[in-house]
């Protein structure tokens, strides 16, 4: 395997890991702390896409790790009794995540920029307000899409207030790795070990 194939493999698939354990204990804690996931999800997933961006060295890799992610998610298909929107508007707003990392990214390759909070902002009001247009459009076929369809405060508390929270994280995210900085070869340009963690991946999903 190439090594940038590698490496998307070993991000993207700790991505669906973390989506299958993290994810599933955050919705429980949400009961208690309405919101927790929103806040925390998307930084956990871009530090996973930035580093990917990193070691292969190209923007598209962020996509290409949410591809992973949402097959990951997408194999729920397969367990019966799961409900297909409850399946594949997760496995789309992965896809939304990666896509607009990538773009952002790779704005601002080409402005010779670094990141900083704003952009992560930008990223998150990127991924939600696509992800809300297309809520709103299967919303006119009579599909749940409860956040587009229950008054402005829901949609706005989506779009900027858990953007706001996630431009935090990720500032202080994107500090701590500009101090530390990042080694150049990892256990991520391993194919064994890239393989074993889709795997693992694969069955947390399905378990749980």
């Amino acid at each position: 395997m190439r090594r940038s194939a590698v490496i998307v493999l070993f991000w993207g698939s700790l991505w669906g890991l973390m989506e299958a354990t993290l994810g599933y204990l955050l919705h429980f804690a949400a009961v208690a702390i309405p919101g927790l996931p929103g806040f925390l999800m998307f930084p956990f997933a871009f530090a996973l896409m930035h580093r990917a961006v990193k070691e292969a060295g190209v923007p598209s890799a962020a996509f290409y790790a949410s591809i992973v992610a949402a097959s990951v998610k997408l194999t729920d298909f397969l367990v019966p009794g799961h409900d297909p929107i409850r399946v594949s508007n997760p496995a789309l707003a992965i896809l939304m995540e990666g896509l607009a990392v990538y773009a952002v990214m790779a704005y601002r390759d080409r402005k010779r920029e670094g990141l900083v909070p704003v952009h992560a902002f930008g990223m998150g009001v990127l991924w939600r307000a696509m992800f809300s247009a297309y809520l709103w459009a299967i919303s006119l076929f009579g599909l749940p899409a409860a956040l587009v369809t229950s008054g402005p405060w829901p949609l706005l508390r989506f779009i900027f207030l858990e953007s706001f929270v996630n431009a935090v994280i990720m500032g202080g995210y994107l500090a701590m790795d500009k101090k530390l900085g990042i080694r150049g070869r990892t256990a991520s340009t391993v194919p064994a070990l890239a393989v074993g963690l889709l795997a693992a991946a694969l069955a947390a999903n399905y378990l749980l």
